[in-house]
């Protein structure tokens, strides 16, 4: 059975609830790690640093659960922008609908 567009809608914004909360929680982590470091004595120096997404492709891929918790379906790694995103609202703008739309029909490639 299909969900129906208003329970997507609040599904939609718990997922965007859920993102962004993951999100304070993996920047508190990588902060940590950084934490009065030198920039440039990171590793790859600071033209390596200064050139990265502030969310990596890859650690949205991490969030799957999230989109299986609510939409009940994971997320299509297909669907992440290559080279990752801005921010994390940017992150929400671009996944969030385009797993509602494949939570809408979960047989097909929604989005892709």
């Amino acid at each position: 059975m299909t969900p129906s567009p208003s329970a997507l809608a609040s599904k939609a914004a718990a997922v965007a609830a859920e993102l962004t909360e993951w999100w304070a929680q993996e920047c508190t982590d990588w902060d940590a790690v950084v934490a009065g470091a030198d920039q440039s004595s990171l590793p790859g120096g600071l033209d390596l640093w200064d050139g990265m997404p502030k969310v990596d492709s890859k650690a949205v891929a991490r969030t799957s659960p999230i989109f299986e918790r609510h939409f009940g379906i994971p997320l299509n790694v297909k669907l992440i922008r290559p080279g990752g995103y801005g921010s994390i609202d940017d992150v929400i703008a671009d996944i969030v609908p385009k797993m509602e739309a494949a939570a809408k029909y979960p047989g097909e490639k929604a989005g892709e």
